[in-house]
Formats: structure tokens, sequence, C-alpha cells
């Protein structure tokens, strides 16, 4: 469970399982149990839109459920990035 700040106040409470536990269908052909990653059909039960922190993209924070990083966009996600200490 992944849990990302979209207000002042506000908090989102995101399965990192599947893509379908953070869908608003409540009857969905599509959903067989198993985990799904991306689905064309996903439709969040809150939009909740944030600044990628990296690129400045705007980007839907539902629609980023497996980030490392809520903060960024899910291409910046993506990236292998070398910290350097």
């Amino acid at each position: 469970m992944g849990r990302v700040k979209v207000g002042d106040h506000l908090w989102l409470n995101l399965s990192r399982r599947s893509q379908c536990d953070n869908c608003a269908y409540k009857v969905c052909a599509r959903n067989d149990g198993s985990r799904v990653e991306d689905c064309p059909h996903f439709v969040p039960a809150m939009v909740a839109f944030k600044l990628c922190s990296r690129c400045g993209e705007v980007f839907e924070v539902s629609s980023n459920f497996r980030a490392l990083d809520y903060e960024l966009c899910p291409v910046c996600n993506s990236k292998v990035y070398v910290v350097h200490i």
C-alpha cells in the first residue's frame, strides 16, 4: 500500500498489488483476479494530479501506482538514475 500526499491535508492510499485495486469500475469483465499493471479501461476512484519534481510534467497520481517515488511521474520513475554520494 502506498500513501501519496495530493494536498495540504489530503492523502490518497494506493494499492501497489494491481491497478484493478485502484479502479472505480464495480463490475469489470477484464478483471480475472490476476495482477494487472496496465489497463486501457482504468478509471481512478478519485482524480488527482501532481507536478513531477524532476521534469515538471503533470501526471495523474492513480496511474503511477507502482512508483518508487510518488513525487516523480511514471516516465521519471522508469528511468535508472545513479546516485552519487
